[in-house]
């Protein structure tokens, strides 16, 4: 059985090695960011001390005893069911994603049920410490960290001539072009590019509309 303080290092520890994970992803504006990594890990670190420590509690029922037990049965049909309920939460919408972490924190608060459950209290309120540490506090740290934006721009031509000049004006700001594609429309003689950048967050993308409806020959520019 750990120790107080084994305890406290297992949980804290797991925050922080998820959360180095998490920043990365945090930092390319990916849906499972800082937080969700955070819940995640710790979550997992309470579950398997849960598991050790059922264990420990009936370790006496072995198996050449009259009464068989097996606790963790119903902790582990527990987490599975709750995966059903936490991808009821997940939306998405074009390439969206929202509800990642709220889906992670039903997951964690179905450990920290078990181990109230079980009796083992403190790691239950540590983990609970660590998971309301992750959604008030690091929420603000968000918004303060310059990860990337990705989005889609949509301009509409009158031939293919323009490429350059858009790519020129899309560098300028410092967007990064990663795919691009072309539909031509010959009974209409329009040409419709779908541009996938990624830049800044802060980039106001008014600006970039301006520069390029100061192309001529461009009919349309719309964010997408």
């Amino acid at each position: 059985m750990d120790t107080t303080t084994e305890m406290v290092i297992k949980l804290v520890l797991s925050a922080f090695l998820g959360g180095l994970i998490g920043l990365e992803r945090e930092m390319h504006a990916r849906a499972a960011g800082l937080r969700t990594h955070i819940l995640v890990a710790t979550g997992s670190t309470l579950i398997m001390m849960v598991s050790n420590y059922i264990f420990f509690l009936f370790q006496e029922h072995t198996a050449d005893s009259v009464l068989r037990l097996d606790p963790g049965r119903i902790a582990a049909m527990t987490m599975s069911g709750i995966g059903f309920l936490g991808a009821g939460t997940i939306i998405q919408s074009k390439e969206i994603v929202r509800g990642l972490t709220t889906a992670a924190c039903l997951w964690v608060i179905a450990a920290v049920g078990l181990a109230v459950g079980c009796g083992f209290f403190l790691p239950a309120i540590i983990t609970c410490m660590i998971t309301l540490v992750a959604l008030y506090l690091l929420h603000y740290l968000e918004s303060f960290l310059k990860r990337n934006w990705y989005r889609t721009v949509r301009l509409i031509s009158g031939d293919d001539q323009h490429f350059s000049a858009i790519e020129q004006v899309l560098t300028a700001h410092h967007m990064h072009i990663l795919r691009v594609s072309m539909d031509k429309h010959l009974a209409q003689q329009e040409v419709i590019y779908d541009i996938d950048i990624r830049m800044k967050k802060d980039i106001r993308d008014f600006a970039v509309v301006h520069e390029l409806s100061a192309i001529a020959g461009l009919k349309r520019v719309q964010w997408i």
